[in-house]
């Protein structure tokens, strides 16, 4: 059985959240440090490859008016990395406010502000992806 997997990919780290294989349920993987692009394109293959991902869905940064994201212009080259050395299909997703509600559910959840910190991302991926899973629906 395959899974779906996100990313929330962010200047520094790259948060990673994953689906049950039967795509119903998501939770938060893991946050790669940002290296190089190829060294993060093989990190997120290898990850892929250890979870048998079937499609990868990728926050795409807007502005709330629906305006285009500076964020993208180091998101991009990513992604167009990723499709030459991946045959795993990509799909683009909403991600405005992901971070204010991930935020919010780790508050809920009890984790310290340190923990939240370091885990901003990968939660930030998982809303993404439910989100993704919910339109799909």
């Amino acid at each position: 059985m395959t899974r779906l997997m996100s990313l929330d990919v962010g200047s520094k780290t790259i948060g990673v959240a994953v689906s049950d294989p039967w795509k119903i349920t998501v939770r938060p993987l893991t946050t790669v440090a940002r290296k190089t692009i190829s060294a993060d394109a093989q990190q997120i293959c290898h990850l892929m490859d250890e979870q048998h991902v079937d499609k990868l869905i990728v926050g795409m940064p807007r502005h709330l008016g629906g305006e285009r994201s500076d964020t993208l212009d180091f998101i991009e080259p990513l992604v167009q990395y990723l499709e030459t050395v991946s045959e795993i299909p990509i799909e683009w997703a909403e991600e405005r406010l992901s971070t204010k509600y991930a935020e919010k559910l780790m508050a809920e959840a009890g984790l310290s502000l340190a923990e939240r910190r370091k885990k901003r991302n990968e939660f930030s991926a998982a809303v993404i992806l439910q989100w993704h899973l919910e339109e799909s629906q």
